[in-house]
């Protein structure tokens, strides 16, 4: 049996426009967001998707809405076990600022896999809920013959593409994500 999986990255907000550590700020997608989102539902009109999830971050379930309005039937689950990394104290602050105070701790921050983050997450971290989360989707698809659509965030994208293409912690932190971009999974079961 053959099942799709399809993850996609949140529409853009306004934090994403002006470069600012998002994390755990539940900010909703700006105008470009939402035409990005109503636009990835176009391109997405034709799949067969039978149950989408998303976190508990608005961002997110303003994306998934966006697609699964060609998917009426579809079943829309919630987990915040997939929200976006929490950057702790870096929460809010100016990425480009950031980067031009501390240039070399900008990367440790913004991309290491196991680098600390004062009241924050790592990608190490993230990966200890989503990749739970990823082991019980498995078993929902298969005891369900399913398929799924996944609204991710950036980084909890990022942990999926890992888990789904086996990948090793450095290629996982250069990975790269538009706004409203998607992956398309074919899983044999």
């Amino acid at each position: 049996m053959k099942l799709t999986l399809i993850v996609f990255r949140h529409g853009e907000t306004s934090f994403n426009k002006d470069k600012i550590f998002c994390g755990w700020i539940n900010a909703p997608l700006n105008e470009t967001g939402i035409a990005q989102a109503k636009a990835l539902g176009k391109k997405l009109k034709d799949e067969k998707i039978d149950c989408g999830f998303c976190s508990d971050q608005v961002r997110g379930m303003q994306t998934l809405a966006a697609v699964l309005e060609y998917h009426q039937k579809a079943k829309v689950i919630i987990d915040h076990r997939i929200r976006e990394r929490n950057y702790g104290i870096f929460t809010g602050h100016s990425k480009i600022i950031f980067k031009q105070i501390f240039p070399r701790y900008y990367e440790e921050v913004h991309r290491g896999y196991h680098t600390a983050i004062p009241g924050g997450e790592n990608f190490f971290q993230v990966g200890k809920r989503v990749f739970p989360f990823m082991n019980d989707l498995v078993k929902f698809m298969r005891e369900n013959k399913c398929n799924v659509a996944i609204s991710a965030h950036g980084n909890s994208m990022r942990l999926i593409q890992e888990y789904l293409e086996n990948l090793s912690h450095e290629e996982t932190s250069k990975l790269e994500n538009s706004p409203a971009a998607y992956k398309k999974y074919c899983l044999n079961f």
